[in-house]
């Protein structure tokens, strides 16, 4: 857990020009920001759950939050791809963690009291891409349920 405080203090205070690769606390405000835009819509709900999910799973306050927002966006909007996002949180993150995170990506999921058949192909893609098992994937499926 000392390990991504202080690399969501690295993400806050570098820019993406000094970074040669995506950091943890970026690299899942992407996959949030991702999995939101996957049913077209970016629904008022979501935003507000995603705020909260970061200020508790990453301790921000408001203002970094905010910015964490903005260059996830960003990343997003550049990216090819999520792998290079999913490697990042793998070579930061232990297993706990992951499955942490991933319950963190269904209630993101839930907020809009919708699940769309995209979002959960995404989600399944992720798991997989963070190395889990299939236990380990439903696992975090019910703890966001819970």
């Amino acid at each position: 857990m000392m390990s991504l405080l202080r690399s969501i203090r690295r993400t806050l205070e570098t820019s993406s020009q000094e970074r040669q690769q995506h950091e943890p606390a970026l690299a899942i405000a992407v996959l949030m920001i991702e999995l939101m835009r996957m049913d077209g819509h970016e629904h008022d709900c979501e935003l507000t759950r995603l705020r909260s999910l970061l200020q508790q799973r990453l301790g921000l306050d408001d203002m970094q939050v905010h910015k964490l927002i903005e260059r996830a966006r960003h990343e997003a909007n550049m990216a090819l791809d999520i792998q290079q996002f999913t490697r990042a949180i793998v070579a930061e993150l232990n297993t706990e963690e992951r499955i942490g995170m991933l319950a963190d990506l269904w209630r993101l999921a839930w907020a809009d009291q919708h699940l769309d058949p995209q979002e959960e192909q995404l989600l399944r893609r992720i798991g997989e891409l963070l190395g889990l098992s299939h236990r380990q994937f439903i696992q975090a499926k019910l703890t966001a349920d819970s």
